[in-house]
């Protein structure tokens, strides 16, 4: 806004120099509509916004979804810090900003390539392959896979008369029409080669508004091969299976959007409409999973102003790509909000020394229908994971488990469903107890299969070592 009105000002300023010589009467018209003019753009700068939000398709629902914030209780920088201290090539280093999250089955992994640091390593050494870390326990598993790549996020070719980059490449590749969204790109192993994933963004336009949507993904493999996967062929190409396919930033930029809904004089002047605040390191939105396998990237909103209580819950989901569609649950009872979890873990901690600790992620937690807020506390370099806080966002008590050996998620909702089962002995208690229990066996057993798939495939390959080694 201050520069289009700056620009006006010069624009005004030009035509009465130009005109200095004409009457007082020509020059007060030739003034005036310049004056109408810029404060009509003014007006239609602010009424785009409002127009946007009236193209986003809004379903009300009458119950949370059951998404488990516990599946990823290692906050993105605890697992950057861990990916970062197996890398011992001195010219190379992962950024954390690169860093995207999906999830493998039950467990959250992040992942980052390992690029060349500095201009002249990024002009003359290529990446050297990628990272992945699991988020779903304590310490996390960290699984390096050390390879040269043709291209990375960061490293350049020079060419006669231009550098030469990956995003570059995309660009001529998918069309000038697209925008690349490089920070939300995403790493996959498959079928033993290092697959980079990269959103494609258009936009649906009209007069006075214009929303992104996901064009496609350009998968770029080891050897700089690029290929544009489009359409119905996202939903089937093996290599993007489980993969959250609307980017984080297109999800944000929907909710924001709709803030306006309330329309002009209800935003700007009554300011009837809410807030996504951001706590710790990591913004919104969380990518979380149902009980199902579905994928969600979840917010929580809150009033404006020097208000904290939670209002709404807000699911976009993962495979609406197309179409701008949100889906709300309003909150029917007051609820503590993202912005004031931290309060409430400081208070169940008094004797921590919070100058060290950092509270990181407070991610929203729906079990038997109560909202819980799952806050990681770690040290101030990330690499300690100090405590893991569930907090009732009803009555505000804290739940802590604090790691001093290995631990999973179950672990953390195990302790959550004990501290349920003491405080609800009546009958409707012990029917959701029943109910919680069930779908923890459900996960296990579910857990116990895909070890004994791992265990199988283990024992193949030593097998299949022990015979080649026989037969040299």
């Amino acid at each position: 806004m201050l520069v289009f009105w700056l620009t006006g000002g010069i624009v005004s300023a030009a035509i009465v120099y130009e005109n200095s010589g004409q009457s007082r009467r020509t020059l007060a018209a030739y003034a005036a509509i310049v004056i109408a003019l810029f404060a009509m753009l003014g007006f239609v700068s602010l009424y785009a916004p409002v127009e946007a939000s009236k193209h986003i398709t809004v379903e009300k629902l009458n119950g949370p979804i059951d998404v488990n914030g516990l599946r990823r209780f290692i906050p993105l920088m605890t697992a950057y810090a861990y990916a970062s201290d197996r890398i011992q090539i001195p010219t190379h280093r992962i950024y954390p900003e690169d860093s995207y999250v999906y999830y493998l089955g039950n467990s959250s992994v992040y992942n980052w390539i390992i690029e060349p640091e500095g201009f002249w390593n990024q002009l003359t050494k290529s990446p050297l392959g990628a990272v992945f870390v699991y988020g779903d326990e304590y310490p996390p598993r960290v699984k390096l896979v050390a390879r040269p790549l043709e291209w990375g996020l960061h490293n350049k070719r020079f060419r006669l008369l231009f550098f030469d980059t990956l995003e570059r490449r995309i660009v001529m590749t998918a069309g000038l029409q697209y925008k690349p969204l490089l920070e939300d790109n995403i790493e996959v192993l498959y079928n033993g080669k290092i697959y980079i994933l990269v959103p494609l963004v258009t936009w649906k336009r009209g007069l006075l508004y214009s929303l992104p949507v996901l064009h496609g993904y350009v998968i770029v493999d080891e050897d700089g091969n690029i290929e544009v996967v489009t359409g119905d062929r996202l939903a089937s190409d093996p290599r993007l299976q489980g993969m959250p396919l609307l980017p984080e930033a297109v999800a944000r930029d929907w909710v924001e959007a709709y803030r306006y809904k309330v329309g002009l004089v209800g935003f700007y002047l009554y300011h009837n409409t809410y807030v996504i605040r951001d706590i710790g390191t990591n913004p919104q939105p969380y990518l979380e999973q149902r009980s199902d396998g579905q994928l969600y990237w979840v917010f929580v909103a809150e009033p404006p102003g020097e208000t904290y209580s939670a209002k709404y819950i807000i699911y976009v989901e993962t495979s609406s790509t197309s179409t701008p569609r949100l889906l709300f649950y309003e909150l029917p009872e007051p609820a503590i909000g993202i912005s004031k979890v931290e309060s409430y873990v400081k208070q169940a901690h008094p004797t921590y020394d919070w100058g060290e600790l950092s509270i990181e992620e407070p991610m929203p937690t729906l079990l038997n229908g109560t909202l819980y807020w799952k806050a990681t506390v770690t040290t101030k370099d990330y690499r300690g994971l100090v405590s893991v806080d569930i907090v009732n966002a009803a009555s505000g008590e804290v739940i802590s488990l604090q790691p001093r050996r290995k631990v999973t998620y179950l672990d953390v909702l195990h302790a959550l469903w004990s501290r349920e089962a003491v405080e609800k002995p009546t009958t409707g208690g012990l029917e959701e107890r029943i109910a919680a229990l069930e779908r923890r066996v459900a996960e296990t057993i579910k857990a116990l299969e895909e070890i004994q798939r791992e265990l199988q495939e283990l024992r193949r390959l030593v097998a299949n070592s022990t015979t080649g080694g026989q037969e040299g």
